[in-house]
């Protein structure tokens, strides 16, 4: 898939009114940076092409990137309070309710995978249906869990149909290529390293459009506290997807340098994702929607495994809808 980049020229804020005041507090004293965890994916690129073009100061924000080397680190430091949003896929924002006990609000949805995240078992299986009672390799805590989930709700099955092998990822083409695990969920490179190997993709994101999503998410308080500069914040983020439409060349080398690829590399990720703009937001997140039906399913599956101790709704994670029903979020 060739890369997909919202072209809305709308703006989330109106021109910098305010400006000033984000910034300071009521009494003109400089309020404490706004920090925000991200992991190396091309989802939350667009948040250092914000940083690297002025659009977080043009918005009177003093915004602190903190760059960790996973999205579980990133919620880590979340739950720790070290940091007042982070990047997050669905589990990090389940786990980060239940067992920190936050209220994780998602100001926006950033992207869905289409494509990149899959499933990857031996030549002679035709399809998820083919994993009941054999190993799968997945990463514990991450979205690896809500991919097989919707895999085999596919075709009738459960978690419990299966037997889970955890593994960093890293580890996952030797374990395949030594018939250690019959099937392995992964995304770029391993999962090329999987096909190289003789795997064969069952299932994959693009099967299920919209509902393997990443977020830009805040904690309750914090939103309570400083709605005004996450809305900026937000605005900030599209203003830079906006750049990315219109100067391609320019964003995209900001992006593959802070991935540590080369450009090539960059878009043969870019490939299996695609990202959301504003209108996109209320279908995502309307009840019944694609998030909604994503999170109920990964729901149970997190509980057959005693992951999750209380299912919640997708209302639950709703951003204070005053702050953003007026920017096409959420109605």
């Amino acid at each position: 898939m060739s890369l997909s980049v919202p072209m809305s020229r709308r703006r989330f804020l109106s021109a910098a009114v305010g400006a000033v005041v984000l910034a300071q507090g009521c009494n003109g004293v400089r309020r404490e940076p706004l920090k925000f965890a991200t992991n190396p994916w091309p989802g939350f690129d667009p948040l250092y092409i914000a940083r690297d073009k002025g659009f977080f100061r043009d918005a009177g924000l003093d915004v602190s990137l903190v760059d960790l080397t996973s999205i579980g680190a990133s919620r880590r430091a979340f739950e720790r309070g070290q940091v007042d949003g982070c990047g997050a896929t669905l589990v990090e924002i389940l786990l980060a309710a239940d067992q920190a006990g936050l209220r994780p609000q998602i100001a926006a949805v950033v992207d869905y995978s289409n494509g990149a995240d899959v499933l990857i078992g031996t030549p002679a299986m035709s399809g998820p249906a083919d994993l009941r009672g054999h190993r799968v390799a997945i990463e514990p805590g991450t979205l690896h869990i809500q991919l097989l989930a919707l895999a085999l709700a596919s075709v009738g099955l459960g978690i419990r149909d299966v037997s889970l092998v955890p593994m960093p990822q890293n580890a996952m083409p030797e374990a395949f290529a030594e018939g250690k695990v019959a099937a392995a969920v992964c995304f770029p490179p391993e999962s090329r390293r999987l096909q190289e190997a003789g795997g064969k993709v069952l299932f994959h994101s693009g099967q299920v459009p919209g509902e393997v999503v990443d977020t830009l998410v805040f904690d309750g308080g914090f939103v309570a506290r400083r709605g005004a500069e996450v809305e900026a914040f937000v605005g900030a983020y599209h203003r830079a997807m906006d750049f990315l439409a219109r100067h391609a060349d320019e964003a995209l080398r900001i992006m593959a340098l802070r991935e540590n690829v080369s450009v090539a590399e960059l878009q043969d990720t870019l490939a299996g994702l695609r990202y959301v703009s504003h209108g996109e937001q209320r279908e995502l997140l309307a009840a019944g929607g694609p998030v909604e039906r994503a999170l109920n399913r990964l729901q149970g599956a997190m509980m057959d495994l005693a992951q999750l101790r209380q299912r919640r709704t997708l209302k639950d994670f709703l951003i204070a809808r005053e702050l953003i029903a007026r920017h096409g979020s959420l109605a």
